[in-house]
C-alpha cells in the first residue's frame, strides 16, 4: 500500500533539493556578475545596468583569508614521522593549496563543500576530487542530523555513440551497510531521461564513506551550511546595482546640456539628443538660444549608494579596509589592525572550525587508506591572518626565551616556520660547521687553545 505520510515526506525532500539547487545556481550567477539586472532593457535600447559584482569580491576575500596562505599538518610535535611524510606527499600529489582554495570557493558560493576520495589498489596515492554541491543529496539519521547514512551524487554527461550524441545521467549512491561496518557504492545510469539502471556495485571496505563534506558557515539543526552569499546580502547587492544603474541612466540622458532654441520655426519632427538641438516654436520676438542643464549633481544618489555599500560590508563581514580603502588612516598598530579587520577575522576563525574539522577527518581517512591505521588525528597549523611587525615579534620572542619559553614553542608562534624542518636544518648546519672546523684543523688553518 502507498504510504501517504512517506510520500509527502519524499515530495518535501524533493522540493527542498530543487530549491537548494536553484539557490546555488543563483549564487553562481551573482558570483560571476550575471545576476538579475535591475533595469529592463527594451529591444534595441541602451543597457544602462551597472553590475558592480560585490559578490565575487566578498567570496574571493573569504577564500584568500581562509586558504590564501599555507596550512601545515602535524601528527607528532617535534618529529617528522613516516605518516606525516606520506600525508604531505599525498596532498602534494593532489595540488594541496589549489584544491583547498577551490573547496573554499565552492563552499562560499554554495554553502557546503564536498571532496570525494577515489582510490584503487594500483594507485600510489588516493585522488581527491572536488564535487559540485549541486549534484549531491544527503540523507542523515532521523535523530542525528550530523550522522550521514547516505550520499547520492547525480550528474549529467553527453557522450557520442556511433556518431550520435546521447544525454546520459550518472548516479552514484554511497550507503552505509546495515551493520554500519562498511559502505556500499552503487553506480546507476540513465539514457535520454529514462529510468536508472544499475551498472556497477561494490563494497567500499572502510568504515567511512569515500565522500567527506563540511558546512561553509555553521547552521544548527541543518546538514547544509550557510553560503557567504546569503539572501540578505544578495538583496543589498541588487539594491546597490539598482542605484548605480539608475544613476548611469540619468547621466546618459542629462549629463550633456541640451541646446534649446526659441522663436525659430521647427520642422514637424523634432530630434533631441547629445549634440542636437531642441526647437520650441514661439513668437519671433522671443527668439533666443540657451542650454538646458541638469539641476542636480546626484549627490543624494551617491550618498545613498555609499550607505548601501557600507551595509553590504557589514552584512558580509568583509570590511572596506580589506579592499585597500585606508582613507584618513595613518600608521596602524597590530591591535588597531585587528579592530578594523575584526568582523572578517571572526568569520575566518568560524570557517577554520568547519573546514578544519573536515580536513582532519579527511586526513584520518587518507592515512587509513595508506595503511597507517584508522585513528590518527592531525593537528592543523594555520598561518597568521594579519601582517605583523617582525622586529617587534622577534624582540618579544627573545624576551620569552629568556623567561624560559622553549625555542620550539616560539617557532610555532612565529607561524612561518616548521619546528621539525628548522631542527633538521639546524642539525645539518652544525654538521657542516663541524666538518669545516675539522678540515681547517687538519690543514693547520685553525688553532686550539687550552
Amino acid at each position: 500500500m502507498d504510504n501517504g505520510i512517506n510520500r509527502a515526506i519524499m515530495e518535501t525532500f524533493s522540493q527542498g533539493e530543487k530549491d537548494r539547487a536553484a539557490m546555488m545556481q543563483e549564487n553562481w550567477e551573482v558570483y560571476y556578475g550575471r545576476g538579475k539586472k535591475p533595469l529592463i532593457v527594451e529591444r534595441g535600447g541602451t543597457d544602462d545596468n551597472a553590475m558592480l559584482n560585490y559578490g565575487k569580491a566578498i567570496v574571493d576575500k573569504g577564500v584568500a583569508f581562509l586558504f590564501g596562505k599555507g596550512i601545515k599538518f602535524e601528527i607528532t610535535e617535534g618529529e617528522q614521522t613516516p605518516e606525516e611524510t606520506w600525508l604531505d606527499d599525498c596532498w602534494t600529489a593532489n595540488r594541496k593549496m589549489s584544491l583547498l582554495q577551490k573547496l573554499a570557493l565552492a563552499g562560499g558560493v554554495c554553502g557546503t563543500a564536498f571532496i570525494r576520495i577515489h582510490y584503487t589498489p594500483d594507485m600510489v596515492y588516493p585522488k581527491l576530487i572536488l564535487v559540485d554541491p549541486e549534484t549531491v543529496s544527503i540523507v542523515s539519521a532521523d535523530d542525528d542530523v550530523d550522522e550521514v547514512i547516505k550520499y547520492i551524487e547525480t550528474y549529467p554527461l553527453v557522450k557520442e555513440v556511433d556518431g550520435i550524441r546521447k544525454s546520459i545521467s550518472i548516479r552514484r549512491i554511497y550507503e552505509r551497510t546495515e551493520n554500519s561496518l562498511y559502505w556500499n557504492v552503487t553506480e546507476q545510469r540513465s539514457e535520454s531521461g529514462g529510468r536508472f539502471v544499475m551498472v556497477d556495485s561494490f563494497l567500499w571496505a572502510y568504515d567511512f564513506p569515500p565522500i567527506v563534506h563540511c558546512q561553509n558557515l555553521a547552521q544548527p539543526f541543518e546538514v547544509w551550511g550557510e553560503p557567504d552569499l546569503n539572501e540578505s546580502l544578495k538583496n543589498a547587492i541588487e539594491n546597490n546595482d539598482f542605484i548605480w544603474s539608475n544613476t548611469r541612466k540619468i547621466l546618459r540622458h542629462h549629463a550633456h546640456p541640451k541646446t534649446v532654441a526659441y522663436g525659430i520655426r521647427a520642422d514637424s519632427m523634432v530630434e533631441t539628443g547629445v549634440d542636437k538641438m531642441l526647437v520650441v516654436e514661439s513668437p519671433a520676438t522671443e527668439a533666443k538660444i540657451e542650454n538646458l542643464e541638469m539641476q542636480s549633481d546626484l549627490a543624494s544618489s551617491l550618498e545613498f549608494s555609499r550607505r548601501q555599500v557600507e551595509f553590504i560590508h557589514e552584512l558580509s563581514r568583509v570590511p572596506e579596509v580589506t579592499s585597500g580603502k585606508v582613507e584618513s588612516v595613518g600608521q596602524l598598530s597590530g591591535i588597531a589592525l585587528e579592530i578594523l579587520y575584526q568582523p572578517l577575522l571572526e568569520k575566518t576563525e568560524a570557517k577554520r572550525v568547519t573546514y578544519g574539522d573536515m580536513i582532519i577527518e579527511l586526513n584520518r581517512r587518507l592515512l587509513a587508506i595508506g595503511g597507517f591505521g584508522n585513528d590518527i588525528q592531525t593537528k592543523l597549523v594555520w598561518q597568521e591572518l594579519l601582517p605583523k611587525d617582525q622586529q617587534v615579534i622577534a624582540n618579544a620572542a627573545l624576551v620569552k626565551n629568556q623567561l624560559g619559553i622553549s625555542k620550539e614553542t616560539l617557532i610555532r608562534e612565529l607561524g612561518n616556520y616548521n619546528p621539525d624542518d628548522e631542527k633538521i636544518r639546524w642539525q645539518n648546519e652544525q654538521k657542516d660547521l663541524g666538518g669545516q672546523l675539522l678540515k681547517e684543523f687538519d690543514s693547520g688553518g685553525a688553532e686550539i687553545e687550552d
